[in-house]
């Protein structure tokens, strides 16, 4: 769910239509996924972009 992150296959009422069983979201499937691999590729390029060289003094 691009709400909560619940995981069920049983969210995928049908083909086009995702229903969360846990916070009760109604989507089109394919815009609940798409919301998914966006909050993802935010969180990789977030993490991309934080330094991990020593700040100098």
């Amino acid at each position: 769910c691009c709400e909560c992150g619940h995981i069920d296959k049983k969210n995928r009422a049908s083909q086009a239509l995702f229903t969360c069983r846990n916070c009760g979201v109604v989507a089109h499937a394919d815009r609940n996924a798409s919301r998914n691999i966006a909050q993802r590729g935010e969180a990789a390029w977030t993490a991309g972009r934080e330094s991990r060289v020593p700040a100098t003094p």
